[in-house]
């Protein structure tokens, strides 16, 4: 067998398939697809729903939307409660619930600034600042965001998927 080496930038385009890669996506289409996309989106919808009633209870979380209550969406919600750093917040639910959130600008700077009110030249907070004034608000908001994967509390307090 002959082979021929190229010496253009061709010499450079080596390299394995990503086997593993598609393996692993060839993997998740088949679990989903098991699993029935209708049901997958009716239960993600029953999570979203049951948080967004949550989070109404609660006089100070205010929920970020671009596009409105209504709007379809997906297993996302931004929010932030007043009074609370939202980096404050997310450790807290994390420590004292174990529940997994998100805080910051979620590499959406303009967008979140926006939706926060605030001027797009306002620095924006990343990770645990130095306390707030009384009174004083975060450049920063909380996200949860559900998947496939999203537990779920049962009646006897134990988890479910």
């Amino acid at each position: 067998m002959d082979v021929e080496w190229h010496t253009t930038a061709a010499r450079h385009e080596a390299g394995s398939p990503n086997v593993i890669g598609v393996y692993s996506i060839a993997s998740a289409c088949k679990a989903l697809t098991e699993a029935g996309f209708d049901s997958l989106v009716a239960r993600e919808r029953h999570l979203i729903d049951t948080v967004r009633a949550g989070l109404a209870e609660v006089p100070e979380v205010r929920v970020l939307s671009l596009f409105g209550d209504d709007a379809p969406r997906v297993g996302v919600i931004s929010f932030v409660v007043d009074g609370w750093n939202s980096s404050h917040f997310a450790a807290a639910l994390s420590a004292e619930y174990g529940i997994g959130v998100r805080d910051g600008l979620f590499c959406a700077h303009p967008l979140v600034r926006t939706l926060l009110g605030s001027d797009p030249q306002d620095p924006g907070e990343c990770g645990a600042p130095e306390p707030a004034a009384p009174g004083e608000r975060s450049l920063n908001a909380i996200r949860v965001s559900f998947g496939a994967g999203t537990r779920t509390s049962t009646s006897s307090g134990s988890s479910a998927p």
